[in-house]
């Protein structure tokens, strides 16, 4: 069943179920009304002199000449009157005869409370007071067929008016969900479109305010970000196919010598080796930045509360023993911070790599912690500013550092992981020559 079907059937039902009770109420509220007009009327008939005389005024009320104070007769045929004796016999007889029940012989003999009620006679409803009068009881009846029938007519107009309401508000609830689903409809038709062809250039152009516009606005976000991931995943394709070319050209080169030299001596034989080790591991680093790059495997990582001091000391630990280098370490107020530690010490290693590379052999690097601060700080030959905003793009490498060894991927690697922790990462110069890595962690 489609969304416009069900908002249609939701909203009809919805409106058929408040307006049947709606019905229902004012068929009842009618029916008590009518019932109370009726029992009014037999109240205020009940209080008639002739009645309250009760048996005491049967007198002259079968002929002969009224006496001068006599009440008149009772009023028929508006309302019908039958006297009750002490022992319940009917002692007057109504123009048609009123059914006796032993409720209404206690009232006659015990003086009790009034008692109304409906009884059907020849077919024709009637509603009875039976009152407590001197010497007996009072049945006092009035046709409630024409009340009755009023009460249909009003039923049967309620529920035309019922229907014609239904079927109103079901024309009104189909034209309201056209017009909310059609955006649904040109949402779906888009992603339809998008998943068939594979177009990410199209948008969808929806100028609307509420929550339809702004679910449209997020897939068109939705879609820049895809356009955006597919540019990325196609330059990386292009540069790591650029990058990984050079290493394998070498290796290829080196190994084909190794194959022709027969005449070649120990000596020769093993600098050729050596540089097959060199441009393997180079290779193998290259293939591993590009998989942690493309993949970002530690993306799900959760993060956890880590002192920054302690997280740089380890780094700094490892890095000493790898490159046998002087690093100095100044740790300023201890500073927590809710990171994926093993993210933040691959940042750090590339940061405090690529300062062994450019920095002489007896130079040592620096690194200060301050607060949720670090800056690793090399003696090289600096950053010029114009390389400054491009040194954290992939495979980008400065004109003078492009006979250094690296594949280009340190930094970016580093800027994805700063990325990730809502972090910020700069290129400061050193005083005195060098640079200065600044990375700002969020506290």
């Amino acid at each position: 069943m489609s969304l416009r079907v069900r908002l249609l059937a939701i909203v009809a039902i919805t409106f058929a179920v408040v307006v049947v009770g709606c019905v229902y109420a004012a068929h009842v509220s009618a029916s008590h009304e009518l019932r109370a007009q009726t029992d009014r009327f037999l109240l205020q008939r009940s209080r008639d002199g002739r009645i309250q005389q009760g048996l005491e005024g049967l007198g002259n009320s079968r002929g002969g000449p009224a006496r001068p104070n006599e009440p008149p007769p009772f009023a028929e045929p508006d309302a019908y009157v039958q006297l009750l004796g002490a022992d319940g016999t009917v002692k007057k007889p109504a123009a048609i005869p009123l059914p006796v029940d032993a409720q209404d012989r206690n009232i006659a003999s015990k003086n009790q409370a009034p008692r109304f009620r409906t009884v059907t006679i020849d077919g024709t409803p009637y509603r009875i007071l039976t009152v407590s009068v001197p010497g007996g009881a009072a049945q006092i009846a009035r046709s409630v067929k024409e009340t009755n029938d009023v009460l249909s007519s009003l039923d049967i107009r309620l529920l035309l008016i019922a229907v014609i309401g239904t079927g109103v508000a079901a024309l009104l609830a189909w034209i309201i969900a056209r017009r909310i689903v059609r955006p649904v409809e040109q949402l779906t038709s888009a992603t339809e479109r998008v998943a068939q062809t594979q177009d990410l250039e199209s948008e969808i152009e929806l100028s609307r305010r509420d929550e339809l516009g702004r679910l449209a606005m997020s897939f068109n976000t939705m879609l820049v970000a895809l356009r955006t991931s597919r540019a990325q995943q196609r330059r990386l394709v292009m540069d790591a196919s650029h990058e990984l070319r050079t290493p394998l050209t070498a290796l290829r080169t080196n190994v084909e010598v190794l194959q022709r030299a027969s005449t070649m001596d120990d000596a020769q034989r093993a600098q050729v080796l050596d540089a097959v080790d060199l441009e393997l591991s180079e290779l193998t680093e290259l293939v591993t930045e590009l998989v942690d790059l493309a993949t970002d495997a530690r993306a799900d990582e959760p993060p956890q509360p880590a002192d920054l001091g302690e997280l740089t000391e380890r780094v700094i630990a490892r890095m000493r023993r790898l490159t046998g280098r002087e690093i100095t370490l100044t740790v300023g107020p201890d500073a927590t911070v809710s990171v994926q530690a093993a993210a933040i010490e691959r940042a750090l290693s590339n940061l405090i790599d690529n300062a062994c590379k450019f920095s002489g052999a007896g130079t040592p690097i620096d690194v200060t912690v301050a607060g949720s601060q670090v800056e690793v700080a090399d003696r090289g030959p600096g950053i010029a500013p114009s390389d400054r905003d491009h040194v954290f793009d992939r495979f980008y490498r400065a004109p003078a550092a492009r006979t250094m060894p690296g594949s280009g991927l340190g930094l970016s690697i580093v800027k994805q992981i700063a990325d990730r922790h809502g972090a910020s990462v700069e290129i400061l110069p050193r005083v005195g020559g060098g640079s200065v890595v600044r990375l700002t962690l969020p506290a």
